[in-house]
């Protein structure tokens, strides 16, 4: 997916996220290869590892912190609208960190 293809997807989601959260999202949103829901987890994911490298980080980490949560939380409601059957596979793979099956 391109980064206008995923931040389209974003601006239809309801209710609208924060205006700070929403531009701390934008700013972490690439190009993938990826499918939406594997795009979004991966983005999830790589900004939760940055607030765990951060053990002594505070409230400078707390965007970082809610951007992953809304990441992961869009991932499965992007693979709920392209094939809810596949929600377990992809809860499999955000616990595990892995990428697309």
């Amino acid at each position: 997916m391109t980064r206008g293809e995923v931040l389209t997807w974003l601006d239809a989601r309801r209710p609208a996220p924060p205006a700070a959260l929403r531009a701390h999202l934008e700013a972490a949103v690439t190009d993938a290869a990826e499918a939406l829901p594997d795009h979004l987890a991966a983005l999830g994911r790589a900004l939760l590892a940055r607030v765990a490298a951060t053990p002594a980080g505070g409230r400078e980490l707390a965007l970082d912190l809610l951007a992953a949560d809304a990441f992961v939380t869009y991932a499965f409601e992007a693979q709920a609208e392209a094939d809810a059957a596949r929600l377990a596979p992809l809860a499999e793979r955000v616990a595990q960190g892995g990428a697309a099956a």
